[in-house]
């Protein structure tokens, strides 16, 4: 990338806007913390709203001897009744047009329900808006959210989603089916197919199909084309990647036209370079055994996040159609 490119994509403008409803923290990365900045690096406008604010994130973190969470989290989460007043101002000013809007974390049912009915309205608005849907439950076989939140993702949330991007964890709740094999997998995205949803990114955990090397993720547009996705296993697990990653895939969707297999491709090539800095900037700092050295280098990324780098390690496969 040229110092002229790299000018030109930062002075492109684009005539997005996306409603971005997540999680946030003051301290760290999770929720609209990691997906704001990507999305505005790339020229969307975001509004975003805050379905929970934490001092930090609550989550596990993995990487070597460090300890794996935070002591103590505190703040604030917003109620069903807050949401529908902050998007009735939208609404009453009609500035409520967006050309996306992106879910995240929810933490519980009511609240969720109200996801579901801010969506329908914006759809309702504009049958161009584009609903980008993280189902946000858990991973490894556990839920970190209420159980109850499953059936309000599978009958309310899903059939609203443009583009639905489970670990196989969630994938599995939401169908019914544990998933451990490929063949799991692409069976259970095509029950979600079947509710609506044009395209299904599966972002990890189909178990049997990693190795201690590589990982695998799964892209599926309805009625066409299905791809597998290899590529390196990095050190450690941090909290937030799973929200950079949907904000990426809203960026390249949008660029590409659709084509879900170059998308899933840059999205992977960003998400490699952030987590590489990201384990390095850990084994760094590993004596201080601060759980903080292990928070994404997501500001220090920025030029891989804007302008994906080349990477031969990330292997496409086309697998079905």
């Amino acid at each position: 990338m040229t110092s002229s490119e790299l000018i030109a994509e930062l002075e492109r403008e684009r005539e997005r806007r996306v409603l971005s409803i997540q999680s946030h923290v003051v301290h760290g990365y999770a929720g609209n913390k990691c997906s704001v900045f990507p999305l505005q690096l790339h020229g969307f406008e975001v509004d975003f709203i805050n379905s929970v604010q934490f001092s930090n994130h609550a989550g596990n973190i993995e990487y070597l001897t460090l300890p794996t969470r935070y002591e103590h989290v505190k703040g604030q989460k917003l109620t069903e009744k807050e949401l529908e007043e902050l998007y009735e101002g939208l609404t009453l000013n009609n500035i409520n047009n967006y050309t996306h809007v992106l879910t995240g974390y929810c933490g519980n049912v009511t609240f969720l329900q109200k996801i579901a009915d801010v969506v329908k309205d914006l759809k309702q608005k504009s049958s161009e808006t584009k609903f980008v849907c993280d189902p946000v439950m858990g991973d490894n076989g556990r839920y970190y959210t209420p159980k109850e939140l499953m059936p309000v993702y599978r009958d309310l949330i899903i059939p609203l989603a443009d583009v639905l991007t489970p670990n196989a964890f969630e994938l599995g709740e939401l169908t019914g089916s544990p998933i451990e094999t490929e063949e799991d997998c692409l069976r259970a995205v095509d029950v979600l197919h079947a509710k609506g949803v044009k395209t299904i990114v599966v972002t990890s955990g189909v178990t049997r199909a990693q190795t201690n090397e590589s990982l695998r993720c799964y892209a599926s547009v309805k009625g066409s084309d299905v791809y597998r996705f290899t590529f390196p296993r990095l050190v450690g697990q941090f909290v937030g990647t799973g929200d950079v990653f949907a904000s990426l895939l809203v960026v390249w969707l949008d660029e590409l036209n659709g084509d879900v297999s170059e998308a899933v491709k840059r999205v992977l090539a960003s998400m490699q370079c952030l987590i590489r800095k990201t384990s390095n900037y850990a084994q760094l700092q590993v004596d201080t055994n601060s759980r903080a050295m292990c928070e994404l280098r997501l500001i220090q990324s920025r030029k891989d996040l804007l302008w994906p780098p080349a990477c031969d390690q990330i292997h496409v496969e086309k697998i079905g159609k």
